[in-house]
């Protein structure tokens, strides 16, 4: 989902609906998430729902999306099925924050194994975008949003704070 709706102007908080376009709020700090392309790109769209890393965070809510520049994801980016959702890896946006997730919950990766269901309702997809190797943490996340705009911004190891000003 793409935030460029109305014509009104409407604070939620985080949010200004202005002219159209949400836009960052200023005077607020989030937690921000450094990913390699096309990783990043897959989250925002919504399509890869479950971040695997080898570390948890105790936060739960919104994060920022972060494309870092490094471009080692290119050689996956020529494979399916990352090529359905990123059809020119070159076209991506590089060093900056490019959209907006909720982390819901996070699960050790062999409560994803163990559970028949959950491995089961993993789509081909979504298995193929993580690794699920035990020892590591499947980060379960919702209401994606890609920015109209990426914010250039230099990204950090582990979750970082990212202040918004204009």
């Amino acid at each position: 989902m793409i935030l460029d709706t109305g014509y009104w102007i409407i604070d939620t908080g985080y949010w200004i609906l202005d002219k159209g376009y949400w836009i960052l709020n200023t005077g607020y700090s989030m937690y921000a998430l450094s990913l390699l392309q096309p990783w990043a790109s897959l989250v925002v769209l919504g399509v890869k729902t479950i971040e695997t890393r080898s570390w948890a965070t105790r936060h739960r809510g919104k994060i920022l999306i972060h494309a870092s520049q490094g471009k080692a994801g290119s050689i996956f980016a020529e494979e399916l099925p990352f090529m359905k959702y990123i059809p020119d890896f070159n076209k991506l946006p590089f060093g900056a924050i490019i959209g907006m997730v909720t982390i819901d919950k996070i699960l050790r990766t062999e409560d994803f194994l163990l559970s028949d269901s959950q491995m089961d309702s993993l789509t081909f997809e979504e298995k193929a975008f993580g690794d699920y190797s035990s020892g590591r943490y499947g980060w379960v996340l919702s209401d994606p949003v890609q920015f109209k705009e990426p914010i250039p911004a230099r990204g950090m190891p582990g979750l970082w704070i990212k202040n918004i000003v204009h």
